[in-house]
């Protein structure tokens, strides 16, 4: 196989659909600001109109452009906030903190959608639903046991037998599954660009090109000075909404993350025929265990599915074997389909599965770690952001501040993780063989 340098932003079928970006230009001045936001993503950018929208002065900088990190890159599933069950999150954070987290959670997918309208984001949204695929009856039991907790705090979740799963697929892969209703897709760098422009519209001022060199607090004010090299901001509270392209600017920050990839491939415009066969209602789908395989359709009807990928930031068209591969298990209609696109990026994992709000410092919180929901919780997280600044209850600022663990052995993350990762899948063959 021919051998290419892909690049994980400009290669992807997002950036060739998107919409057009609103104009920035870097930070060469010194500038004056309530809130300074790092980080043009989902988080920064909904942090930002928040706060713009009940009278903030508002300053967004960007290390690259706008979209440019997973914001734009993502499969752009908008699903239930977070991996981790209700009572998983009663366990971890106790009965009172957990309650308003797990409504949240419930309302994620319907607060994004709401938002999409009520700006006017033009993003390709549908909200068809979100399909689970069970390969095993254990995961099966498990996903039974979901929808029965998440029941229990109000969210009506559809478990799905063998022949409702393999209707809705067009997959005979599958014992069963989970259907949300209320969740769905959208075109995820369009709507990092149109947060974009929503955010200037209210007043943000958004800087690309102008990456955070120092941050310190100010001897004379109490405030933060914050240095790109050729401009600056001085403000009295930052937010840090950096995920998985966090780096050193803030002490011991990085080691609360390991940065894992995440690649994807987009097939040719699939025939009618075809989309009437898989996954006719335009659900996204996610083929959960371990390893989990995730996919849906963009608005040109062409077939997107992604996977893990290698752990670092080159990719070669080698490395998207797997996730082809394992495309054609669950549809082997897609064995003569041309593959037209191949991309990938960092998503953030946390030692707990968990995404945080950190107070970093007085005045300086960070909101991070997604785990692959960074869609629907970086638009929750970023309001929560706000919500936090503006002194709302804990309804809207839902998350608990806490302090994340770091990663011991930080300095070895990509070894390890390519051991978890070859682990995880030895185990995912193991049960479903069983």
């Amino acid at each position: 196989m021919t051998q290419y340098p892909i690049d994980g932003f400009k290669h992807s079928l997002w950036f060739d659909t998107a919409v057009e970006a609103p104009r920035t230009q870097s930070l060469s001045e010194e500038l004056k600001a309530d809130v300074l936001v790092v980080g043009a993503g989902i988080t920064g950018l909904n942090a930002a109109i928040e706060l713009a929208e009940n009278g903030t002065n508002v300053v967004v900088l960007e290390a690259g452009v706008v979209g440019g990190g997973a914001s734009g890159r993502n499969g752009g599933q908008v699903n239930l906030g977070l991996n981790l069950s209700p009572d998983e999150l009663v366990k971890h954070y106790g009965q009172k903190a957990a309650e308003p987290l797990i409504q949240a959670i419930c309302r994620t997918p319907a607060t994004v959608f709401d938002r999409i309208r009520a700006k006017g984001i033009d993003c390709d949204a549908e909200q068809n639903g979100w399909i689970q695929g069970a390969v095993t009856e254990k995961r099966m039991a498990a996903q039974v046991s979901l929808a029965e907790e998440f029941s229990r705090h109000g969210l009506t979740i559809d478990v799905l037998d063998k022949a409702d799963i393999d209707k809705r697929t067009g997959s005979t892969r599958y014992t069963g599954g989970l259907f949300v209703e209320q969740a769905g897709s959208i075109q995820p760098l369009s709507y990092t660009r149109e947060l974009a422009r929503v955010a200037i519209e209210a007043g943000v001022k958004i800087f690309t090109h102008s990456a955070v060199q120092t941050l310190k607090k100010s001897s004379a004010n109490g405030g933060w000075v914050v240095s790109t090299g050729i401009g600056g901001v001085r403000c009295d509270k930052v937010l840090i909404c950096t995920n998985g392209y966090t780096d050193k600017t803030v002490s011991g920050l990085a080691k609360k993350v390991v940065p894992a990839r995440s690649i994807q491939v987009a097939t040719e415009p699939l025939s009618k025929e075809l989309q009437s066969k898989i996954l006719p209602h335009r659900t996204t789908l996610v083929d959960k265990r371990r390893m989990i395989l995730y996919g849906r359709y963009d608005r040109n009807g062409r077939l997107t599915m992604g996977d893990h990928g290698p752990m670092r930031d080159a990719f070669c068209l080698d490395d998207f074997k797997d996730v082809k591969q394992r495309a054609i298990e669950v549809f082997p209609e897609l064995e003569s389909v041309r593959w037209d696109y191949h991309w990938g990026g960092r998503l953030a994992i946390t030692k707990d599965s968990l995404p945080f709000l950190f107070a970093a410092a007085p005045d300086l919180l960070v909101g991070m770690g997604y785990n692959g929901r960074g869609v629907g919780m970086g638009t929750m997280l970023g309001l929560a952001m706000a919500s936090k600044l503006l002194g709302r209850d804990s309804t809207s600022a839902f998350m608990p501040v806490t302090t994340p663990n770091e990663y011991i052995f930080h300095a070895f993350h990509e070894l390890g993780a390519e051991v978890v990762i070859r682990w995880e899948q030895f185990m995912d063959r193991l049960e479903t063989r069983a």
